[in-house]
C-alpha cells in the first residue's frame, strides 16, 4: 500500500541545564508506517517514545535524520513553517494532556471543525453555520461512542471519556497520520476498553494509520498489527506484537509475598459515619449530586487496601478526605495518635497536625522537582512530616502570629500538588515561601542517616542521594516520593493512582517495594490504582466504591473480577 510515515536515522540529544550532562534521548530510530496500519512502540519509562513522537509531531527540532509524511519531508534544517505543516498533516493524544475547553463535548468538537473553515476555533454565532458543524460533530462523537455524552461539560467527564474528546477532535482535523501517546493509562478497565474500542472503530471506518506508544502490553494487544521496542533511545526489537512484548517483558521480577496483618483488631484508620455529597453537571444543567452515604471502614495497622471502582464515582473523593483536603458533610475520619486514642483530622488544630504526620501521601498528578537534589527532597520532607520537626514549626508559628489552626492550613496545602498548593496560597494572598519559612529542612547531616533504612527498602543504591531528580527514572523517582515519606515517621501511606505512567517492568519493583515497607515497618498503606493486576498482587484486600458507595469488601481477586464482569451493580439494588 505504500508507507505513510518514513523515519530514517533520528537523533536528538539535550543538555540539563543545571547539571551540564548531555542526555541521549533518540540514536538513529528508522522505521516506516505503512498506510492503514496501527504501528506500536513499547519501552521502558525514560526509553525515549514521548520524545520521539514529539518530533515527530514537529513540536521539537531533531539533530540528524529526516522525517517523511506522505511526500513532504521535515530535517535538522528545516523551517518553524515547515514544521508547522508537519504538525497539520498529524494529530497527537498525549498523556496527562487534554486540551479541552470548559464547554461541552459537541461544542470541543466544533470548535476544532470550525478552525478547518476560518483558521482558528470558534463556536460559530449564526444558528446556520452551528447547525452544519453539529450535524457533523455528531458524526465523529459516533465514531467515539460519546454521542450520549454529547452535552456534558468536559470538566465532570471520567479521565476516559476526556481522551474521548480529544480523540474526536484529532479525527476532525482529518490528519494523514495519528500518534497516540499511553491512551487510556489513567482509566479504570472499563473506561479504558471502551476508548479502545472507539480506536478500533475508527480504525475500521476510516483505515487512518495509527502510531500508538504505550508501555501497557494489553492495549497492543488490543490495537496493533505490529510492534517496536525501544530502549535507551534505540529500537531493539521489531516484529509482530506477542513476540516484542514477550522479550519486553523478560526483565520482570517475580511478584514477592505479602506480608500477614499482625492483629486485625488494632484499627489505624477509622471512616466513621462519613459522609460526603458532590455534584455532577453538565454545561447546562446537574445530571445527579453523588453521595458519600454513611461510610464506615476500619483498616487495621499493616494492612494494604486497595481502592477499586469506575472513574469519577467516589475513589480520590476518599482519598482527599482521608488526606485531609476535603472535610466530611458530616462524620469522622479518624487516624490513631496513640494507644487507645484517635483524632479527627477534620478538625482543624494541634490533634490533627499530630495525626497529619502519620500520613503521607502521593497524588496521581505527583511529579518531583526535576532539579532538585534528592537529599534536598528528603531533607525538605522529612523537615514538614517528622513530628519533631513539626513541633518546632509550631513554636515558630506562636512567633509569627500563627495559630495552630492557621498552621494545620498550611502543613495540608503543603501535602497538594504543587499547583493545586499554589493556587489555594494564592487565595490567602500568601506564596510557597511561607512554606520555607514556618517549616525548615531537615539538617543535611542527618538526613542521609535517616533515609537509609527506607531506600534499601525500596531497593535504591544510596548514591542516588547526590543526584538531581532528572537523573532518575519514573520507577525510581515513585520510590524516591515513597521513601522521602517514610524517612519521616510515616505510619500511613495513601497512594492515589500514582502508577500509571510506570512500565510494568518498574511497576513490579515499585510493588515489591511497598511490600518490603509494609513486612519492616508494618507501614498501613491504602492504594486506589485502575490497573487491576496491580491491585490483585499487592494488597490484602479491596472495597469496591461505585455512586459514592462502598459495594463490596474483600478478596482481591473476587473484588476485581466482581468489578470487571460488573457483577458489583447487582449488589447495589
Amino acid at each position: 500500500m505504500g508507507a505513510i510515515l518514513n523515519a530514517q536515522g533520528l537523533c536528538k540529544r539535550y543538555e540539563l541545564s543545571k547539571t551540564g550532562k548531555e542526555v541521549v534521548a533518540l540514536d538513529d530510530v528508522s522505521f516506516e508506517i505503512e498506510k492503514g496500519e496501527t504501528l506500536g512502540i513499547i519501552g521502558r519509562s525514560g526509553a525515549g517514545k514521548t520524545t520521539l513522537l514529539h518530533m515527530l509531531r514537529g513540536y521539537e527540532r531533531f539533530d540528524d535524520g529526516v522525517i517523511e509524511v506522505e511526500d513532504f519531508k521535515v530535517t535538522p534544517d528545516s523551517s518553524w513553517t515547515e514544521y508547522r505543516k508537519l504538525r497539520e498533516m498529524t494529530a497527537i493524544h498525549l498523556q496527562r494532556s487534554f486540551a479541552l475547553y470548559n464547554i461541552s463535548v459537541i461544542d470541543n468538537v466544533i470548535k476544532r471543525l470550525r478552525a478547518k473553515q476560518v483558521g482558528f476555533e470558534e463556536v460559530p454565532v449564526y444558528e446556520e453555520e452551528y447547525v452544519e458543524l453539529k450535524e457533523e460533530a455528531f458524526k465523529i462523537l459516533d465514531l467515539v461512542g460519546l454521542r450520549d455524552k454529547w452535552n456534558h461539560l468536559f470538566t465532570i467527564l471520567s479521565g476516559g471519556d476526556k481522551q474521548r474528546v480529544l480523540l474526536a477532535r484529532q479525527l476532525a482535523k482529518e490528519p494523514s497520520l495519528l500518534l497516540l501517546d499511553e491512551p487510556g493509562t489513567m482509566s479504570d478497565p472499563l473506561t479504558r476498553k471502551s476508548l479502545l474500542d472507539s480506536v478500533k472503530r475508527v480504525k475500521e471506518r476510516t483505515g487512518l494509520s495509527i502510531l500508538l506508544v504505550s508501555h501497557m502490553p494489553e492495549v497492543h494487544r488490543c490495537l496493533c498489527d505490529r510492534l517496536l521496542m525501544m530502549d535507551k533511545g534505540r529500537i531493539v526489537e521489531e516484529g509482530d506484537t506477542e513476540s516484542v512484548i514477550e522479550k519486553f517483558l523478560a526483565p520482570l521480577e517475580p511478584v514477592k509475598p505479602l506480608a500477614p496483618i499482625k492483629d486485625e483488631k488494632y484499627t489505624m484508620v477509622w471512616i466513621d459515619g462519613a459522609w460526603k455529597k458532590y455534584d455532577l453537571v453538565t454545561s447546562s444543567t446537574l445530571i445527579r449530586t453523588i453521595e458519600m452515604q454513611d461510610l464506615n471502614v476500619r483498616i487495621p495497622k499493616g494492612e494494604i487496601l486497595g481502592i477499586v471502582g469506575p472513574s469519577a464515582m467516589g475513589k480520590t473523593v476518599l482519598m482527599r478526605l482521608l488526606g485531609g483536603f476535603e472535610n466530611p458533610d458530616k462524620g469522622y475520619i479518624l487516624v490513631r495518635i496513640g494507644t487507645v486514642d484517635f483524632a479527627n483530622i477534620a478538625e482543624y488544630g494541634a490533634r490533627s497536625i499530630e495525626a497529619r504526620s502519620k500520613l503521607g501521601i502521593v497524588h496521581q498528578e505527583f511529579a518531583l522537582p526535576p532539579y532538585q537534589l534528592v537529599q534536598d527532597l528528603f531533607a525538605q520532607k522529612i523537615g514538614l512530616k517528622k513530628f519533631e520537626m513539626v513541633k518546632q514549626s509550631m513554636e515558630r508559628a506562636k512567633e509569627f502570629g500563627i495559630s495552630e489552626v492557621t498552621l494545620d492550613i498550611l502543613l495540608r496545602l503543603a501535602d497538594l500538588p504543587e499547583e493545586e498548593a499554589k493556587g489555594r496560597l494564592r487565595e490567602l494572598e500568601l506564596d510557597m515561601d511561607i512554606l520555607d519559612a514556618l517549616f525548615p529542612k531537615f539538617p543535611m547531616t542527618e538526613t542521609l542517616k535517616a533515609a537509609e533504612p527506607y531506600l534499601k527498602a525500596v531497593n535504591l543504591p544510596e548514591e542516588i542521594f547526590t543526584r538531581h531528580i532528572s537523573e532518575t527514572s519514573m520507577g525510581e523517582e515513585i520510590r524516591l516520593a515513597i521513601a522521602a515519606h517514610m524517612a519521616s515517621n510515616c505510619e500511613i501511606l495513601l497512594l492515589d493512582e500514582p502508577f500509571g505512567d510506570i512500565d510494568p517492568i518498574s511497576l513490579r519493583i515499585v510493588t515489591n517495594s511497598l511490600k518490603d515497607l509494609n513486612r519492616e515497618f508494618g507501614t498501613t498503606i491504602l492504594v486506589v490504582s485502575h490497573q487491576l493486576e496491580v491491585i490483585k498482587e499487592l494488597t490484602h484486600e479491596v472495597i469496591l466504591i461505585d455512586e459514592g458507595k462502598v459495594v463490596m469488601r474483600g478478596n482481591p481477586d473476587e473484588v476485581c473480577d466482581a468489578f470487571l464482569e460488573l457483577k458489583f451493580k447487582e449488589l447495589e439494588y
